[in-house]
């Protein structure tokens, strides 16, 4: 008796896995990973260059790459302006170093793509170690993080519109709306909230010491300034949507199945079949055209009144 329930048992077992290998697999190997996410340039002037992989290429204005682990550099009298494909405007100053060092981002559809709304959460990590970043964010999804790091600390963003600028040895950070919390040094753990209209200050300490911090009311004669610094990547989030498409559409229909875009046939199939969970989609940028475009007036001077 003993015998025969556990060979039921072991027929049940495999007439379900049989039945349903497709999520079968899926449970084994884990869920299914999001497509690489992406950043488009919706505005560069002066020289910025951006170090991908090993690449290394001129910002070129609507032009969008792979943004985990990129790394941004402007010039002198330069400017760039960003979006992720999670909606989020990103504008650079001159001199600065940036480096996008996570940025990971749950599948998400064309319905969930409506330019006030982040499309699906996600996680990102950034660090500048010099220079100058204006961040707009959409309305983040449940879920998200965004950390922005500096040498003297970080901040971690939870929306809205805020600047912040660093050296060595000075970390300036300034929230016109929304909300987010600082944190000094290598994450005391103690972070600090910033409301909106006020300014963070972090000052390098002695050594052995966490950063100096101060807070207070954006100065007026900074206002302006950093309205239109702000205002460049919030505008640019509504310069471009995004959608997520098949990677096999842009192959063609001769790529082998199980095998990851762009890579070889054989291998291990157990491989090939997690690979084949993260690699199936792919993120593209499509530049947002007005439904109702500016119209230019040009007046000859003969019909123009007065003396």
């Amino acid at each position: 008796m003993k015998t025969l329930s556990t060979r039921l048992l072991i027929l049940g077992v495999a007439a379900l896995v049989a039945l349903s290998p497709d999520a079968f697999a899926q449970r084994q190997l884990g869920k299914k990973k999001g497509p690489t996410s992406k950043l488009y340039v919706a505005e560069a002037t002066g020289s910025t260059q951006i170090k991908t992989g090993e690449k290394i290429y001129t910002a070129s204005q609507a032009s969008a790459f792979d943004a985990p682990g990129t790394v941004i550099e402007t010039g002198g009298d330069s400017q760039a302006t960003f979006v992720y494909s999670n909606g989020v405007g990103m504008t650079i100053g001159e001199n600065s170093h940036v480096e996008i060092n996570r940025f990971d981002q749950a599948p998400f559809t064309a319905s969930n793509t409506n330019g006030v709304d982040e499309p699906s959460s996600s996680q990102s990590e950034v660090y500048v170690s010099r220079g100058s970043v204006g961040i707009s964010t959409s309305k983040l999804a449940t879920g998200s993080t965004m950390s922005i790091s500096t040498p003297l600390g970080s901040v971690n963003v939870r929306g809205g519109n805020i600047k912040i600028e660093t050296t060595d040895d000075v970390t300036v950070i300034s929230l016109l709306d929304g909300a987010a919390t600082v944190f000094r040094g290598e994450n005391d753990g103690i972070g600090v909230v910033l409301n909106p209209g006020e300014q963070i200050v972090l000052r390098r300490p002695p050594i052995g010491k966490l950063p100096i911090i101060q807070v207070n009311q954006i100065p007026m004669q900074q206002v302006t300034s950093l309205t239109d610094f702000l205002g460049l990547a919030n505008n640019a989030r509504r310069t471009v949507s995004f959608e997520v498409i098949e990677q096999k559409a842009t192959q063609g229909l001769d790529t082998p199945t199980g095998t990851l875009a762009g890579g070889a046939a054989g291998g291990n199939a157990d491989t090939e079949a997690g690979a084949a969970l993260e690699s199936t989609q792919e993120i593209v940028a499509k530049p947002t055209v007005p439904a109702n475009l500016p119209t230019n007036l040009v007046v000859s001077p003969d019909r123009l009144t007065g003396g």
